[in-house]
């Protein structure tokens, strides 16, 4: 078994960890020290300008407890979606009680 797979993340390299999975933060808004332990692991890997997990990244993603299917996730396109849908019915809403 690979060290990666089985080595001890700290909670905070853990909530990095998860947030690469799921894209929902960019590389600048992590914690440096988290994705140095993440790469040097082999776990996550910069692809372009975008972090992505490894294979490895991705086997050790799906034993965290409560680990979201990476195939269930929202894409980045339907979450800003949702939301501008979300303010279109807010800015509505605001508007008729005015």
């Amino acid at each position: 078994m690979s060290r990666s797979l089985n080595a001890p993340l700290s909670p905070n390299e853990e909530i990095t960890l998860r947030r690469v999975a799921l894209g929902i933060s960019c590389a600048r808004d992590l914690s440096q020290r988290d994705l140095v332990r993440l790469k040097t692991l082999s776990l996550v890997e910069m692809e372009g300008d975008r972090l992505q997990l490894t294979p490895d990244g991705r086997l050790r993603y799906k034993t965290l407890p409560r680990a979201t299917s990476l195939t269930d996730a929202p894409t980045y396109e339907e979450l800003v979606s949702a939301l501008a849908e979300r303010m279109r019915k807010e800015q509505n809403q605001s508007q008729n009680e005015s």
